[in-house]
C-alpha cells in the first residue's frame, strides 16, 4: 500500500492496528516498531509521515474511540428523564460512566498519564469546562430545586465532584492498591456526603469495584 496514493486508507490502517495492539498489549508495553510489524509491509517512514510519534497516535487512537461518546449521549438521556430527581441523575451518571464499554477499553490500555502529560490536562480541561458545567451542574440545580440536593455552591460542587472523581480516584491517573483505592473512594463518598450529594457508596459501589476489579 502506498502512503501517497492512499494517505487516509493508511492512516486508518495505523489507527486499528495500533488500537487493537495498545488493548492486547498495553500502550507502554507496544512499540511503534510492533505498530510497523502489523502493517502489512508498511515502513517506518509512512507511519512517521501520518503521526511524529507513538503519543501522537495515542491520541489519535483516542479521539476514534471516543468519536461517537456514547457516555455522553448515555448522560444526556439521564438529564432528560423524568422520573429521577437531581441525586439519582448524579448518581446513575457515576453509575454510567463505570460501565461505559469506550472507558473500560481506555483503561485496559494502560495509559502512563506521567508521560503523556498533554493528555492529563486535557482530561482536566474537560472535566471542569465541560462534563461539570453541562452535565452534573443541571442535575445538582434540580437536586437545589427538588430537595434531594442541599448546597449553596453548585458550581464548585460541580467541578470538585468532576475532579476528584475522574482525576485524583481515577485508578489510571494514581495506580494504587485495592485497599488504599477503597479507602479513597470511601472518602470520596463521604465528602460528597457533607457537601450535598448523598448515596453515592450503595449505589456506585458495586460499579466502581467492577470497574477496578477489586
Amino acid at each position: 500500500m502506498s502512503r501517497n496514493k492512499y494517505p487516509e486508507e493508511t492512516r486508518k490502517l495505523i489507527i486499528e492496528k495500533s488500537t487493537e495492539l495498545f488493548l492486547k498489549n498495553g500502550y507502554e508495553n507496544t512499540t511503534i516498531q510492533d505498530i510497523i510489524n502489523h502493517l502489512g509491509g508498511l515502513t517506518k517512514g509512512a507511519v512517521y509521515h501520518h503521526f511524529s510519534s507513538k503519543n501522537e497516535i495515542l491520541l489519535a487512537v483516542i479521539t476514534n474511540m471516543y468519536a461517537e461518546n456514547h457516555l455522553l449521549a448515555n448522560w444526556k438521556q439521564v438529564l432528560k428523564r423524568t422520573d429521577l430527581n437531581g441525586m439519582e441523575k448524579i448518581r446513575k451518571m457515576f453509575v454510567l460512566s463505570l460501565s461505559d464499554a469506550d472507558e473500560i477499553k481506555f483503561a485496559s490500555m494502560k495509559v502512563d498519564y506521567k508521560k503523556t502529560p498533554e493528555l492529563l490536562s486535557d482530561y482536566l480541561n474537560r472535566s471542569v469546562a465541560q462534563l461539570a458545567p453541562d452535565f452534573f451542574l443541571p442535575a445538582i440545580y434540580e437536586g437545589i430545586k427538588d430537595g434531594s440536593i442541599k448546597t449553596e455552591y453548585p458550581e464548585e460542587l460541580a467541578e470538585v465532584m468532576l475532579v476528584l472523581a475522574n482525576i485524583w480516584l481515577n485508578p489510571i491517573v494514581f495506580p494504587c492498591e485495592t485497599e488504599k483505592l477503597k479507602k479513597k473512594f470511601m472518602f470520596l463518598c463521604n465528602l460528597a456526603e457533607k457537601l450535598g450529594i448523598s448515596g453515592l457508596f450503595e449505589e456506585v459501589y458495586p460499579a466502581f469495584c467492577n470497574y477496578t476489579n477489586m
